[in-house]
């Protein structure tokens, strides 16, 4: 799913988003959970797939729309979380262990 999700950002019209990305988008824009309830009503798993995709999408959207090298550094320097998730998502493709 990680590898699909920056795929997915890196080449939208040739790669459609994972269904965790999707509905996880879908939620965030509505304010709301995939189920009706509360959180202990998800389904097993889903809330931290979602959670994992969200993570990845906005880490690599938002390392590639900083722009050129002072708006990444200064991204970089504002986001140190996403930056760092960011770099072990650069590790695990060079490993090939996604």
């Amino acid at each position: 799913m990680i590898r699909a999700v920056v795929d997915h950002v890196q080449s939208p019209q040739n790669n459609p988003p994972p269904p965790e990305l999707t509905l996880a988008l879908q939620c965030d824009q509505w304010g709301s959970l995939p189920e009706p309830g509360g959180v202990r009503d998800q389904r097993i798993g889903e809330l931290s797939k979602m959670a994992t995709a969200l993570n990845v999408y906005r880490a690599v959207k938002g390392y590639r729309d900083a722009g050129g090298k002072d708006g990444k550094k200064a991204w970089r320097d504002s986001n140190p979380q996403a930056y760092q998730i960011y770099l072990d998502i650069l590790d695990l493709r060079k490993d090939g262990t996604e």
